[in-house]
C-alpha cells in the first residue's frame, strides 16, 4: 500500500522510502520529519504534538520517519537518537531538533513552515494546545523513568551487567554476526567488520528477557544497542558517524 503522494494540507503521513521522500524535499517545499521508534514511549507522545502541529501549518509536509524500518534515511540524516527531527527548507536541512519538547518543536516548525521570522515565537493557538501537552509530556517523562528503574529485578540486572562486561565492544543485536534478523543489526555488523574491530555479540530474539530488560537497563528504545567498555554508545548509526570521523578506530 502507497500512503504517497504526500499532499500537503495538515495530515502527517509515514515515509515508505528513501526515494519517495527525495521527491518531496527536491520539490522545494517546507518538509519537518520526524524520525521516531515505535516501541519508544517518547516518539508516541510527541507523535501526538507533531500530528496537532501539521493541522496549524497546512502549507508545509509532515512525515514520520521509522528508524528501524528505514536505516538508510536515518543514516542520510545523521540520526543518532529518537525522538529526532529535521526542518527541511528548499531541498536542505534547515534546523534539527533532539528529544520531545513540544515547544521547541512548534517554534521550529514556525520558522521553517510559516510566515514568522527565527525571534518571533509559534502562533498563539498553536502554542496554548503545546504547551498544554508538553505539561503531559514531563509527567509522562517521570513516570516512565521511575517505571523503568522498578521493572527490573536484581538477578536480571546483574546478569544484564555480566553481558556487558563480558566484552570490550559488546553488540546486542537481533540474530548473530552470521545471521542478521534485521537491516540496522546487519549494518552495525558490516561496519564493525570492515573495521576489522573484534566484538562480543548476542541474540535478544534468542532470549525475551535479556531483550526487554537490556531496552530498559539502558531507556533505550531499540535494538541494535552498542556498549563499549560497559557504556552505551548507541544504535549502528552513531557506530557509522563515528567510523566517518575516525573515533571508531
Amino acid at each position: 500500500m502507497t500512503l504517497f503522494p504526500l499532499s500537503m494540507g495538515g495530515s502527517a503521513k509515514d515515509v515508505q522510502s528513501k526515494k519517495e521522500l527525495d521527491s518531496v524535499v527536491h520539490s522545494g517545499s517546507p518538509v519537518v520529519l520526524h524520525f521516531r521508534a515505535s516501541r519508544c514511549e517518547a516518539s508516541k507522545h510527541i507523535d501526538e504534538v507533531f500530528a496537532h502541529l501539521s493541522t496549524d501549518f497546512p502549507h508545509a509536509h509532515f512525515l514520520r520517519v521509522e528508524v528501524e524500518e528505514q536505516p538508510e534515511i536515518s543514516e542520510a540524516y545523521s540520526v543518532s537518537d529518537v525522538p529526532y527531527f529535521a526542518f527541511v527548507k528548499d531541498g536542505k536541512v534547515f534546523d534539527t531538533l533532539k528529544g520531545a519538547d513540544p515547544s521547541s518543536l512548534a517554534n521550529k516548525i514556525a520558522r521553517v513552515a510559516g510566515s514568522v521570522r527565527p525571534e518571533e515565537p509559534a502562533a498563539p493557538a498553536s502554542l496554548e494546545t503545546v504547551q498544554k501537552l508538553a505539561k503531559e509530556n514531563e509527567s509522562f517523562h517521570k513516570q516512565e523513568q521511575t517505571q523503568a528503574q522498578n521493572v527490573l529485578n536484581d538477578p536480571l540486572k546483574r546478569r544484564l551487567k555480566q553481558l556487558i562486561d563480558s566484552n570490550r565492544l559488546m553488540l546486542f543485536m537481533k540474530g548473530t554476526p552470521e545471521e542478521p534478523k534485521c537491516k540496522v543489526s546487519q549494518i552495525a555488523v558490516d561496519v564493525l567488520r570492515e573495521e576489522k574491530i573484534k566484538f562480543g555479540s548476542f541474540d535478544v530474539l534468542s532470549d525475551n528477557e535479556v531483550m526487554e530488560g537490556i531496552q530498559k537497563y539502558s531507556n533505550w528504545p531499540t535494538i541494535p544497542q552498542l556498549y563499549y567498555k560497559g557504556k552505551l554508545g548507541g544504535w549502528c548509526h552513531i557506530a557509522i558517524l563515528m567510523r566517518r570521523s575516525g573515533e571508531l578506530e
